[in-house]
């Protein structure tokens, strides 16, 4: 099969533009071990996030057995994900991960991976696939390095990550109510009771756990339901709505 070849003028643009890149960034002249990393620290510092990710990309291939290539390794990931590179930034903490199980830092590029996973999260009315991604990450953060302020951060953020999912469920159940599908409502709105008590939205899938039962003729059950919410919420909005099931 023969390949196609690109017009002459492509080439003689793309020989211009490698040539005027290497007589003007200054970026990528690699001196010594420590000397690159420090400047690639202050690329970082002066916010050159992109940049500063470009450079690191090259670090351990020209410092290979350097005191610092582990160093750069993780500043790459942290400038890839200030520089909202956030798939690269993932895929540097993963392979951090990887190669150095046991290492010092190991917790910070499973925060970052964490964090990475948590910008790249959806609002609660779309998939939330990367959502319990973040979950995940910021859980084994907890569980394998409890006390450290990485873990006291991570239970902060998945706090967060949990309303969003209990707002996810409320709102599809609402759908399905909205739709006169009671039972899939009702699974919904369970679901949120059952996993996710310490978030705002326990409150309104309660009241409409308790529509769903009384649409379905579970008179009883939405009576039950709405003796919960008001017990455990006497000054909400939802527990005045739900005296219409007592």
């Amino acid at each position: 099969m023969q390949i196609s070849r690109f017009p002459l003028w492509f080439l003689y643009a793309a020989m211009a533009l490698a040539l005027g890149a290497c007589g003007s960034n200054k970026h990528f002249d690699m001196t010594t071990p420590k000397a690159d990393y420090e400047k690639a620290k202050k690329m970082v510092s002066q916010h050159e996030y992109n940049t500063a990710a470009y450079f690191l990309q090259q670090y351990a291939s020209s410092h290979p057995y350097s005191n610092y290539t582990v160093q750069a390794e993780l500043l790459r990931a942290y400038a890839a994900y200030k520089g909202d590179e956030l798939p690269l930034a993932e895929t540097v903490c993963e392979e951090f991960i990887r190669r150095h199980p046991r290492h010092p830092d190991v917790v910070y590029a499973e925060y970052l991976l964490a964090m990475t996973f948590y910008h790249e999260s959806s609002p609660p009315e779309k998939d939330q696939t990367m959502t319990m991604k973040a979950i995940d990450a910021f859980k084994r953060v907890i569980s394998e390095h409890p006390g450290t302020m990485y873990a006291k951060d991570s239970a902060r953020y998945l706090q967060h990550l949990y309303n969003n999912l209990a707002s996810h469920e409320v709102t599809v159940g609402k759908f399905y109510f909205d739709r006169k599908q009671y039972v899939a409502a009702a699974n919904r709105f369970q679901r949120v009771i059952r996993s996710y008590q310490t978030t705002p939205s326990i409150k309104e899938a309660l009241y409409y756990l308790a529509a769903s039962y009384a649409a379905l003729g579970q008179s009883d059950d939405a009576r039950q339901t709405s003796i919960l919410l008001r017990a455990n919420y006497p000054r909400s909005k939802w527990s005045a709505k739900a005296k219409a099931f007592l």
